[in-house]
């Protein structure tokens, strides 16, 4: 259980957190026993002689019943104070000792009176000095010695309270924030995992992070991508199957007809039936205009040209528009796109006209013919895959509805916009309108022609 939690990225940050505060305040705790943050105290041996002075000062002072309270209250790891009848005088004269004795003489000689310091033989440096001064018929003996012989840094309680609440209270903001980022992670985990069982599903929130903001984002559009695609491919199938039935059918009869001498012109043309068909579904599947490379050319020769090679086969086509009109696409792509536009324009009406121009910095093309034209409330139908008019404009053999719908994904995939319009008096226009960072090319740049 425990390593499956350290391996999510809630448990990985958290031991980050938690070893980098036990880091912190081992390194703490080592900078403060070496560099002492209280500042340091008067020289050996003033502060002992100050202290020494005015507790013989206040012992003098006292009634004899209240002496041994405070003496009492006055001790402490380095410095005691008794009164006794016979003391056990030390008989050592050390170097603090000698100091001492100087400072009490020298600034406190009308207050002690007389009084003799000796060093004792003591296994605590911090009470090895013993001061002894007569009190009334008795002896105030004062054991004290250098604090700072004993003296070394100490974890008090404040001190380790202090640093483990700040570890606590770092480690639980920093895993409510850990929490707080990861949890559209595990809900973009659990949507993930969903999607692979039921493709149909709804578009996760995009919240968090701006980078987890951004992977919802990529996760719904793929999402999103993928469920058209599997509908389209659906319905490819669907399109397909049903619309093979007819020439299937119509080759059986043939064949169990047996007229030899018009069996093979029908079959062939049954099979180039069946093989429009098939090519044009996986053509729009396929999506195949994607991997074409952009380049720079002249949209106005293109069209031109392509004009002309429909004139060559007897069609009734002109193109009128301008040339050198610099264009960055992928020419194969757009060279499809026209062509379809052109065929349908000539399978369903006499003539058709084909124009170029800019217009408000953009690119304009036209394609405009003039047969029967589509019902107003079917115009954005026919742009759908596999949609096909059940009138005037549904009789063209082989096709499988996906001839305008291949013209508006070459043309979204340039930026671009394609819309139908009825054309006066009869007719139909179908108009590409691509954006000015289309056509506005490279100083340097090398237009094909």
């Amino acid at each position: 259980m425990m390593r499956r939690f350290f391996a999510t990225t809630l448990g990985q940050i958290a031991s980050i957190i938690a070893l980098s505060s036990a880091t912190t305040i081992l390194l703490f705790i080592l900078l403060l026993s070496i560099f002492d943050p209280t500042p340091p105290p008067p020289p050996w041996p003033w502060p002992t002689a100050y202290r020494i002075a005015t507790f013989v000062e206040t012992m003098r002072s006292a009634p004899d019943e209240a002496r041994a309270a405070i003496a009492a209250g006055a001790r402490r790891s380095d410095f005691s104070i008794e009164m006794t009848q016979t003391p056990r005088p030390c008989d050592g004269l050390g170097q603090d000792a000698q100091k001492l004795r100087s400072a009490l003489q020298s600034k406190f000689g009308d207050v002690m009176g007389t009084f003799t310091v000796r060093s004792c033989s003591s296994d605590v440096p911090a009470t090895d000095i013993q001061v002894l001064l007569p009190l009334e018929g008795r002896m105030l003996e004062v054991l004290t010695g250098d604090p700072k012989a004993d003296q070394f840094f100490k974890l008090t309680l404040p001190l380790m309270s202090t640093l483990s609440f700040l570890c606590v209270a770092v480690a639980a903001m920093s895993g409510w924030a850990v929490w707080r980022v990861t949890g559209p992670l595990r809900r973009l985990a659990h949507k993930a995992d969903a999607f692979g069982r039921d493709i149909v599903m709804e578009s996760i929130d995009e919240e968090g992070p701006i980078e987890i903001r951004r992977v919802a984002r990529a996760f719904n559009l793929m999402q999103e991508r993928i469920t058209r695609s599997l509908r389209e491919r659906t319905r490819v199938l669907a399109a397909v199957s049903h619309d093979l039935r007819t020439p299937l059918t119509r080759m059986r009869l043939q064949l169990q007809a047996g007229q030899a001498e018009n069996v093979t012109a029908k079959l062939l043309r049954d099979i180039d039936l069946m093989h429009s068909m098939v090519t044009s579904a996986v053509s729009f599947l396929s999506g195949a205009f994607h991997e074409e490379e952009k380049e720079w050319l002249d949209l106005g020769a293109l069209l031109s040209t392509l004009c002309d090679e429909f004139e060559e086969t007897g069609a009734n086509i002109q193109y009128e528009g301008r040339e050198g009109i610099p264009f960055f696409c992928r020419p194969n792509a757009i060279h499809r796109a026209v062509t379809n536009l052109i065929d349908n324009g000539l399978h369903f009406g006499g003539r058709v006209i084909v124009s170029a121009s800019i217009e408000r910095g953009r690119v304009v093309i036209d394609v405009a013919d003039d047969g029967p034209g589509v019902p107003m409330h079917r115009i954005e139908d026919v742009l759908q895959p596999f949609v096909r008019l059940d009138a005037s404009r549904s009789s063209r053999s082989g096709s499988v509805g996906l001839g305008l719908s291949i013209v508006k994904e070459i043309v979204e995939a340039h930026q671009g916009q394609i819309e139908l319009r009825q054309r006066e008096p009869n007719g139909l226009i179908a108009r590409i309108v691509f954006p000015s960072s289309a056509f506005a090319p490279p100083a340097d740049a090398r237009i094909a022609r």
